[in-house]
């Protein structure tokens, strides 16, 4: 595994998968919009990093999971756009928890998840508890090119991403924080979360060059 930040220069061969982590808000002049006031301020430079990535990895076919940020710079990528500040469009702010360190694994709210695909196969019908940790989430009425809703919160917020059309590559994307539940206790949170991670690792190993 290979972590690579903004300034460097990312080694794209061999690339067995791509995981895309959380952090700071999606420059919104990317999706054609002028910065909300509770915006945090934009990191260009990771941003144009990422989508390098993105495109290398959908170039090769190699196996994608994108958490909270990397969901939204997914959606972005694919020409779709944001929710600058959900609290505006919900009329609360429990997507932003803000947990101490050794508890954000905790769970913050359910989702529900929709349809047949590649979630449901991981996690079951649902509803899922997830934590939360976001204030700025996809919007459903611009949803990228080859994506669809895989699951929402009850408010209505966009959880989960997955491609409009089965296809051979790993694609999936989750507005919560599994890395955080996965090291958790025991119990069915841990369990749907590391099931996450286990079937992008199965689909790495899968792709990566012998």
């Amino acid at each position: 595994m290979e972590v690579v930040r903004p300034g460097e220069t990312p080694r794209l061969e061999p690339l067995a998968g791509l995981v895309l982590a959380g952090g700071t808000d999606v420059d919104p002049a990317r999706y054609g919009e002028p910065p909300h006031p509770a915006a945090y301020p934009p990191e260009p430079a990771r941003d144009a990093l990422e989508l390098q990535l993105l495109e290398a990895a959908a170039a090769a076919g190699a196996p994608v999971f994108a958490i909270c940020r990397g969901m939204q710079l997914l959606n972005v990528a694919r020409g779709g756009g944001l929710i600058q500040h959900l609290p505006d469009v919900v009329g609360h702010e429990r997507h932003a928890d803000a947990p101490p360190v050794d508890a954000k694994h905790r769970p913050a709210h359910a989702v529900a998840i929709d349809g047949p695909g590649r979630l449901r196969g991981l996690l079951g019908p649902g509803p899922v508890d997830v934590n939360s940790r976001h204030h700025q989430a996809v919007d459903p009425a611009r949803l990228g090119a080859g994506l669809r809703i895989a699951a929402r919160a009850d408010d209505g917020t966009v959880e989960a991403l997955e491609p409009a059309e089965p296809g051979p590559a790993f694609l999936l994307a989750v507005q919560w924080h599994p890395e955080d539940i996965a090291i958790g206790p025991p119990g069915p949170m841990r369990e749907q979360a590391r099931a996450l991670f286990e079937a992008f690792a199965a689909a790495a190993r899968e792709f990566a060059p012998a």
